[in-house]
């Protein structure tokens, strides 16, 4: 049976018509569903392409209409028929309206949680729009669903296209939302990608869209614009960034460590140092402005991962930077600080230190890190 048959059937039969009469023979909903079959017939027309035009064949077989006589047929049988099937295509239209708003809302909600669990900073705009901050560089995103095989954003809405103006394409997969992708619109101009369309509709058939057409021989191409290859490779440039800046430094040694210093101070690499640990780890100090990002294996000395690797990294106040730095203090395997013996208990006691302190390790790869520094920083 036609879907939309079948959906007609049961609609009539939720409105309480009945599909057998007392009789035992077929009742309204047969009589209907003939009725829609007749119309269809006469117009040589699809139940599909019926529901389309249903406004208006109301009105030609309604009692005013060039076709009242067929629409009359079998004591009004057929008009009736059309009248309620244009209330199922109303009823069914609202049901697609109200599940696109709630499929809307919950890809929103998705999308905040998205950002919320990898501390980016968002603004709600309007109409799906967000402004979201990674490293202080603003992005302006658009949240749209994608649950089939087309999902666009209209010209109007997005008129330039821009590194810094994302689609925030949120997939569906049995009712759910799971996974996200964040399409940069300058993609659109790179010819790279066959899921990228750019339609104008000539002859305004539709309003001009930028278009997102995936099917099963593209749908791969989504791989190079999930979430978190997007915010990684973001993460990755910004660091490259900042090795580039401090590397072509001409400044001198004690010059340039003091720019590595102020670098990573406005880093996200510290930022996350400082959300996992909060305070020194060694006196507790947590005034965020007074906590340093210090290397344990030193900076001149690490390659481009271990420079920017969190665990190569404590969190400590100026005054205790220092003495790790210059290895007047350094930590043993299980985290016990190691103090060298050029200092007295005298200059102990002034920089807060004693045999008792310790830090927690985080990781194998830090004990590993801890290690290079005791053999090749820490003054016995």
């Amino acid at each position: 049976m036609n879907n939309l048959k079948s959906e007609f059937k049961n609609f009539l039969i939720e409105e309480g018509y009945k599909e057998i009469a007392p009789s035992g023979k077929p009742s309204t909903v047969y009589s209907y569903q003939n009725g829609i079959d007749f119309v269809c017939e006469i117009e040589n027309i699809t139940w599909e392409k019926l529901a389309e035009e249903i406004d208006a064949i109301v009105e030609l077989y309604g009692l005013q209409g060039a076709k009242s006589e067929l629409g009359a047929k079998s004591h009004s049988t057929v008009i009736n028929a059309l009248k309620q099937f244009k209330n199922f295509i109303n009823k069914k239209q609202v049901s697609k309206i109200d599940n696109i708003n709630h499929k809307n809302k919950t890809s929103n909600e998705f999308l905040k949680n998205k950002l919320a669990k990898n501390n980016i900073p968002y603004k709600v705009l309007n109409n799906s729009f967000y402004e979201i901050n990674i490293d202080n560089n603003k992005y302006l995103l658009k949240c749209r669903t994608y649950n089939k095989n087309y999902t666009f954003v209209t010209k109007s809405e997005i008129p330039e296209l821009s590194d810094n103006i994302l689609i925030a394409l949120v997939e569906w997969q049995n009712e759910q939302p799971v996974s996200l992708y964040l399409i940069p619109t300058s993609e659109w101009t790179s010819g790279k990608w066959n899921m990228l369309k750019d339609r104008d509709y000539e002859g305004l058939k539709s309003e001009p869209e930028w278009g997102i057409d995936i099917n099963q021989s593209n749908k791969y191409e989504l791989n190079n614009f999930q979430f978190s290859k997007f915010i990684n490779t973001f993460k990755e440039e910004q660091n490259k960034k900042i090795i580039e800046e401090i590397e072509c430094s001409e400044e001198k040694e004690t010059e340039k460590q003091a720019l590595i210093k102020i670098r990573l101070g406005h880093s996200k690499l510290r930022e996350d140092v400082i959300k996992a640990k909060g305070e020194c780890e060694i006196c507790g100090l947590s005034h965020n402005r007074l906590l340093v990002a210090s290397h344990i294996k030193p900076w001149a000395e690490s390659d481009n991962f271990e420079k920017l690797d969190s665990k190569n990294i404590l969190l400590l106040c100026p005054m205790h930077d220092a003495l790790f730095d210059k290895g007047f203090i350094s930590f043993d395997e299980h985290g016990k600080i190691l103090i060298s013996k050029e200092l007295n208990e005298e200059e102990q006691a002034l920089v807060n230190i004693n045999e008792d302190s310790c830090i927690d390790i985080v990781s194998e790869k830090q004990k590993e890190y801890l290690q290079y520094h005791r053999n090749n920083k820490f003054i016995k």
